[in-house]
């Protein structure tokens, strides 16, 4: 969270004496004030060396100011309390919390002495502030309850200080309640006074708050507005602060892009236990990641940084971290058990201590004391919020618990629920690159749940431990955030740079660079965005209702994933499960990769290379066809689930698949919950963008296909090509969706795939629920391309109608010539106009139309009634 608010009052001055020395009196108190106006800025600016040498002088000017009798040492009193409570923040920086709570014990005692009270609530302020800067959360509200009857005496300033680092702690303790009635008070208090650091602090905690309550988007607003204030103020601990939501979030690329420049902002600004905190959440990021070498190297940058400042409760938390990593990988069991032990308590409430406590249960577990794991476990039940990584791995404890008192139903039971709490969570967010992001957090109970249900050998046991991991977040249903006129405005301003800046691919010119800017705002604002959540049935189907299903729809599900870095098959059909053990994962990923590149390149091949490409073309689509399909009896259509890595195939094309009907799906789930049947009369749109030649001839002949069913078009330019409005109102009115035009798919911001229209593009993230459409076909370019997340969770542009959904989408993950699109869509859509179910056409379609078999049914197959 936001620093610590310290407080710092000017010298008040002095009633002046008559003596032939006032000059020289006025002088000197000038002097010490000005010294001590410098100790603050320093100390604001993080030079606390600087700070600490110019309060030292301005002590030693009141020594001499003592010794010439030339104010009363009453006046000469307060005037050093009051340096020294400034000093103490100096003493923070260099030597520690410590060194700083002794000189302001002193400051006590000589405010007492010469009683002064209010000096003597000044230093309770500030050692309040400085157990926070220290995370001792107890020990500042003890401090600032010294300070609570007195704060009607505090200038505005004060009074901010005390509320903002009373809310801090509060909050830190998981009193969220208490906190935020400090922090909106601070911050109703701020913008009543003019403020602006403390408004800005106020915001910050409040976006902090946000974010232990579960809160992702409200707590990215309001960070966001926080942020967006003009007031000179470090960045460090914003940034922290940030990074740390952005990896609850799932979003670990770039909350490690913003905790390096958190780093960079605590060394230019010389703050020791920023740059320490920073390098903690790196090793955080690290192990999320999976690096458990590069998780040791942060945490071990953090330790040296944490022992140098002698902040002990720092450097043990930083230990904790330690141990917690050492425990992932099998390690260390007895000096583990050690350090869990320095954060023991009955009622465990702050982050470090609930995982200590889940150390201490994990070491039980290990040495089979299942009495004291019982015991560990009991004291983390808590009404309090917590965050859902720290959920999952409690669920997973419960879990093994349940499993080592024989009761394996139980065990089932709780990770059930652990799942279905990754899909509420999901669900409660718009932003479908947060939704996905969260899977990360599933990664080590998803993980131990599919290993322990391999080492099982029930195989219907296997299949249910995938599947209700797998892209969890399509259990959700979309949630429709209000409107907003600035995200609307940013993306107008982001699709005219688009079509204007398409022939400029002059790397980083002005127009690129606002392009990227812009982006960055826009996600932004939808992370932010909320919604209402609907009530949604969240479970992920069981075998036998996947069996059941496979069955009546004369279907072969042939689903993949990955365990102890190898990739499985699981074949379902005939009321059967087979498994496959396929090889490594890096093997498969490897030959995957060469057949997505050898694909664009034969798309999209000089005639002078055309055959050369083509027979490479073949040769991975065999290689990539015997590592995946080789010994399968398919029958029926062929519904695949692929892993991240297997999602960008062009399915249709693989030789074992070219006789039968295809669909690829998220998840089991996802394709057993889709209808196979219209759920309505159909009404056909069909639109199409500039820049192809055959665009608008493929468009007038879906429609003539469709006839009556097609509604009066588009065609809202005066060419007859769509724009971006069109597309959107086509989605939420007519029931099949035709769209012809360029696509693009971005593989580092996938939501921003799009299609061109005639006003530029249409983005993947400005489609909204719900989705009348049920049956979208998009007729482009790449656009069935997806970029994985863990947790088998897809992002792109027909990933994201499915998300919205669609129940089916017909799209193509490489490139395809205008004249073979145009000619396939049409032949597909008198298919789809007899009655043939969309896996079937497109399979038809692919053997009478070369090149066709780009062209895949995502989700579930479709047809009419």
């Amino acid at each position: 969270m936001s620093s610590a608010t310290t407080t710092s009052r000017a010298p008040a001055r002095s009633s002046p004496r008559a003596s032939r020395s006032e000059g020289r009196r006025t002088n000197t108190l000038d002097t010490i004030r000005h010294l001590h106006q410098l100790g603050q800025a320093e100390n604001s600016a993080g030079h606390y060396r600087r700070a600490d040498a110019a309060l030292s002088r301005a002590l030693n000017a009141i020594d001499d100011v003592g010794m010439l009798g030339l104010e009363s040492p009453e006046d000469l009193a307060q005037l050093r309390a009051r340096i020294l409570i400034t000093r103490a923040v100096s003493r923070l920086g260099i030597d520690g919390p410590e060194a700083a709570l002794t000189m302001l014990a002193g400051v006590q005692d000589l405010a007492r002495d010469n009683g002064v009270p209010l000096l003597e609530v000044l230093a309770h302020l500030q050692a309040g502030a400085i157990h926070v800067m220290s995370s001792n959360w107890i020990a500042s509200l003890d401090e600032l309850r010294h300070v609570g009857p007195h704060l009607d005496e505090l200038v505005p300033r004060e009074r901010c200080s005390a509320l903002l680092n009373r809310g801090l702690a509060s909050v830190s303790l998981g009193e969220l309640d208490k906190g935020r009635a400090d922090l909106d008070e601070a911050l109703a208090l701020a913008v009543e006074h003019g403020l602006p650091a403390q408004e800005y602090k106020a915001r910050h905690n409040l976006g902090c708050l946000a974010y232990l309550a579960g809160d992702i988007p409200g707590a990215l607003a309001l960070m966001r507005e926080a942020s967006e204030m003009p007031v000179d103020i470090t960045t460090a601990r914003g940034l922290l602060d940030l990074g740390n939501v952005l990896l609850d979030a799932g979003l670990i690329d770039e909350a490690e892009t913003v905790l390096e420049r958190g780093l960079a902002a605590a060394r230019r600004d010389r703050q020791p236990l920023e740059r320490g905190d920073v390098q903690l959440d790196l090793a955080r990021s690290a192990l999320l990641r999976g690096d458990v070498a590069q998780a040791r190297v942060r945490a071990g940058h953090a330790v040296r940084t944490f022992r140098a400042l002698h902040a002990d409760r720092r450097t043990e938390e930083v230990e904790l971290f330690g141990a917690a990593v050492d425990l992932g990988v099998g390690r260390n069991l007895t000096r583990a058990a050690k350090v869990a032990t320095k954060w023991t308590t009955s009622s465990p409430t702050t982050p470090p201590e609930r995982l200590a406590t889940r150390i201490r249960v994990e070491v039980a577990l290990a040495r089979q004391d299942t009495d004291a794991a019982r015991d560990g476990l009991s004291r983390l039940v808590t009404d309090q919020p917590q965050p859902l990584g720290a959920r999952l791995h409690e669920h997973l404890l419960a879990s093994r618990l349940a499993s080592a008192e024989g009761d394996d139903a139980r065990a089932t039971r709780i990770l059930e629920e652990a799942a279905e709490q990754l899909a509420l969570e999901q669900g409660g967010v718009h932003s479908m690159e947060i939704r996905a992001g969260l899977a990360f957090h599933a990664a080590r109970i998803r993980e131990a749940d599919v290993t322990s249900a391999t080492d099982s050998g029930s195989l219907p046991r296997l299949f249910e431990s995938v599947e209700r991991w797998r892209a969890a977040s399509h259990r959700a249903p979309p949630l429709r955030p209000p409107d907003d006129e600035v995200t609307a405005a940013l993306v107008a301003r982001l699709r005219r740079l688009r079509q204007t800046g398409q022939q400029d691919e002059t790397p980083l010119s002005d127009t690129q660079r606002e392009v990227v800017v812009l982006q960055g705002e826009i996600t932004e604002r939808l992370r932010a965005a909320r919604g209402d959540r609907g009530d949604a049935d969240v479970r992920a189907v069981g075998f036998e209702e996947t069996a059941r299903t496979a069955d009546e729809r004369h279907v072969t599900l042939v689903t993949f994933h990955e365990v102890r870095g190898t990739v499985v098959r699981l074949v379902v059909g005939g009321g059967s499960v087979s498994q496959s053990v396929l090889g490594p994962t890096r093997d498969l990923a490897s030959a995957t990769a060469r057949l997505t590149s050898d694909v664009r390149a034969a798309a999209i091949a000089r005639p002078s290379m055309a055959t050369f490409l083509a027979r490479a073309r073949e040769s991975s689509l065999r290689d990539v066809d015997s590592l995946l399909l080789r010994g399968v009896e398919l029958t029926g259509t062929v519904v695949v689930v692929p892993t991240v890595a297997l999602a960008p195939l062009p399915w249709r094309a693989l030789p074992s698949l070219g006789e039968h009907p295809v669909v690829a799906a998220p998840s089991a789930t996802a394709w057993v919950r889709r209808s196979v049947d219209a759920r309505r009369t159909p009404s056909v749109a069909a639109l199409s963008g500039p820049g192809l030649p055959r665009a608008r001839e493929e468009v007038r002949s879906v429609a003539r296909v469709w006839g009556r069913h097609t509604v009066p078009s588009s065609g809202a330019t005066d060419h007859g090509y769509a724009v971006s409005a069109d597309v959107r109102s086509a989605l939420s009115s007519a029931s099949i969706v035709h769209l012809a035009a360029h696509g693009h798919h971005v593989d580092q911001s996938p939501l921003f795939s799009s299609l061109d229209m005639a006003d530029g593009p249409v983005f993947a993230h400005e489609l909204r629920a719900p989705l009348a459409a049920e049956l979208v076909v998009l007729s482009a370019c790449d656009v069935g391309r997806s970029r994985g997340r863990p947790g088998d969770e897809p992002l792109g542009l027909a990933a994201a109608l499915l998300g919205l959904g669609a129940q089916c989408v017909v799209a193509a993950t490489n490139p395809v010539h205008d004249e073979v699109a145009a000619a396939a869509m049409v032949d597909l859509h008198e298919r789809l106009v007899d009655g043939t179910d969309v896996a079937t056409a497109l399979q038809r379609t692919a053997s009478s139309v070369s090149g066709a078999e780009a062209f895949c049914a995502y989700g579930s197959t479709w047809r009419t009634g």
